[in-house]
């Protein structure tokens, strides 16, 4: 019997068409994207070219089918990472690699004219699982390929590697996303462990260092910090908590000339490790491990990062505090960002307001200024003053918010390190915020040029959101024009950095702003730019906004029929069923479409793992 999930061009079946490829995606959670990579792999062996995909997103292509330092470096370049210091778990790399996984997915089963079966479903890393719902929602929208899930196959999973990384949760939300109802409970858990991967590689090396309980305990500890810091980097959030969970004891047990020697494996020319630190591993900093608790406190703190990444946060909560517990053997700075995740998971997570100041108010006893302190210090009290400004404002107070943020700036004045960069940007962003709240446009513009004379040499990444930004202030401030030759400066730089997302968002939105403007002509070119984006990505969600508004645009009908490709999405329900609603009750198109807003960031909500 086969389940309908979309149409056919995406099923679960029990028993697989006859003439179809079948491969298993069973890799384990060793490495991030090894599912999808063997998947590819499997359909470029039997003659798919998958299109213009490598042309079009060279580094994403690089990443899936030649992974390695090179091509993280590179993803780095075009995108960012999740943030760790706000304990935010979307990241435009990883989108990026999905989307271009799920499009390739797809071509290659309509290159090769047959279905794609894709076994061993459950038991594939979570970042693969979440690409083939992607896949799917891909083929639903486009009518691009065939897939299919044998259903009785996709509920097994492999037997958790430890408590912390138990994913079952994660696996069964994505299972039904694919049309599988199974809850946690209901899935079949394999009578062993996920095989450690013959690929020793990468990520997948350092795992089978850490699994190696014959090796040196020092290696495996190097092995996991190197480790964690990667898969943090590759949303890997399984293989992290189960990382840093099996080599906890060991942290426990350590001596300090162990702690010596494993420092020195990590950082200079020669680590053999690869703890050492570079511009993009911003908090995995051996420098900071220096007393003997310290490792222990590190492993915590990566604990209870990716539960907090994972919406568990009473566990995130529980593993920041622990990481203080051995007072005199932590050192003050792991100690302060104790206090700083138990603050960040209080205000953000739960909203339990009094309890995050007073996490704060411990923090800043920590990291009371000392003659002769490191500046590592000054740097995890400016994240605090910056995380007090942010609950004032959550208050209502933006004049104590503006002065916590000042302070803040001061702690990191002159520091250099990537680190304090990070908070740097993070800062002046968030005072243009305040600005901006209090109904300065123009001087909240002010302060986000400052950007402009702190980092001349600024990237991509950083351009578009900048153009974007400051052309979005000048609309607020009435200078529409000016404003929208900015914003059509970051609609550049997404253009030339291939970057569908954003140049879906932007497109949209002056696509509006044109038919609030009464400039049909504009609206019908920005909302036809707008739908080949969403076309490339495969989202029916963007596809169906694009949709409507082309055809408010060109004077046509908004009703539900123009909006259908919605009912593909997996990931977007609510938005879904509200512009499906809208359509179906007449309303004002306009009011169904997206507006300029003042800042580019979005959630990349269709690959929430």
């Amino acid at each position: 019997m086969a389940t309908a999930v979309g149409n056919d061009h995406a099923t679960l079946l029990d028993r697989p068409p006859r003439a179809a490829l079948e491969v298993d995606l069973a890799t384990g959670p060793a490495s991030s994207f090894a599912g999808l990579r063997r998947l590819i792999a499997a359909l470029g062996e039997v003659g798919a070219s998958f299109g213009d995909l490598a042309d079009r997103y060279p580094t994403e292509w690089a990443h899936l089918t030649r992974p390695g330092d090179d091509t993280r470096a590179a993803l780095a370049d075009l995108a960012l990472p999740a943030s760790e210091r706000r304990l935010h778990r979307e990241s435009e790399q990883t989108f990026r690699v999905l989307s271009v996984a799920a499009a390739a997915v797809c071509r290659g089963s309509q290159d090769l004219g047959k279905p794609v079966v894709l076994r061993g479903v459950g038991c594939t890393d979570l970042a693969s699982l979440r690409g083939v719902v992607r896949a799917r929602e891909y083929a639903a929208a486009t009518g691009v390929g065939r897939l299919s899930v044998p259903a009785a196959d996709a509920v097994r999973v492999w037997r958790p590697l430890a408590e912390a990384a138990d994913t079952r949760e994660e696996r069964a939300r994505s299972l039904r996303a694919l049309g599988i109802e199974v809850r946690p409970a209901g899935l079949q858990v394999m009578p062993g462990s996920a095989p450690t991967p013959a690929d020793r590689a990468g990520d997948a090396r350092l795992f089978a260092v850490v699994m190696d309980r014959s090796a040196d305990p020092v290696e495996r500890l190097g092995a996991a910090l190197a480790y964690c810091r990667a898969a943090f980097y590759s949303t890997n959030w399984e293989g992290m908590a189960a990382v840093a969970a099996v080599t906890l004891p060991l942290a426990a047990r350590l001596t300090p000339p162990e702690l010596k020697r494993l420092v020195a494996a990590g950082s200079g020319p020669d680590a053999r490790l690869g703890i050492e630190a570079d511009d993009q591993a911003i908090e995995f900093e051996p420098a900071l491990l220096r007393l003997p608790g310290d490792v222990r406190a590190y492993l915590q703190k990566i604990l209870g990062i990716q539960a907090s990444l994972r919406g568990r946060h009473d566990e995130a909560l529980g593993w920041f505090r622990q990481m203080r517990r051995l007072t005199g053997s932590v050192s003050g700075e792991l100690r302060a960002q104790s206090h700083l995740y138990a603050a960040l998971t209080l205000t953000k997570r739960q909203h339990r307001i009094a309890d995050a100041v007073a996490e704060l108010e411990a923090g800043f006893d920590v990291a009371r200024p000392r003659h002769g302190e490191p500046v590592s210090m000054r740097r995890e009290r400016g994240w605090l003053h910056n995380l007090r400004g942010l609950t004032y404002f959550g208050a209502g107070g933006l004049l104590p918010a503006l002065e916590q943020e000042r302070q803040a700036l001061t702690c990191v004045e002159g520091l250099t390190d990537p680190s304090s960069v990070h908070l740097r940007v993070n800062l002046v962003s968030n005072v243009s915020v305040l600005q901006e709240t209090a109904g300065k446009p123009m001087q909240a513009l002010r302060t986000w040029n400052r950007f402009r004379q702190e980092f001349p040499g600024a990237d991509a990444r950083f351009a578009k959101h900048h153009a974007y930004r400051a052309g979005a202030l000048l609309v607020q401030a009435g200078e529409v024009d000016a404003g929208l030759g900015r914003v059509t400066e970051s609609l550049h730089w997404c253009v030339r950095t291939a970057d569908d997302f954003h140049e879906f968002e932007i497109r949209a939105e002056l696509g509006t702003l044109a038919l609030v403007r009464e400039r049909r002509a504009e609206a019908v070119e920005h909302f036809a730019a707008a739908s080949r984006a969403g076309s490339r990505l495969g989202d029916p969600y963007r596809m169906a906004l694009a949709a409507v508004g082309s055809a408010a645009a060109a004077g046509g009908s908004t009703d539900v029929g123009t909006a259908a490709c919605a009912r593909h999405s997996t990931t977007q329900l609510d938005r879904a069923a509200a512009l499906l609603a809208g359509c179906g009750a007449g309303a004002d198109p306009v009011s169904l479409l997206p507006r300029l807003r003042t800042k580019l960031n979005r959630p990349f909500d269709m690959i929430n793992i």
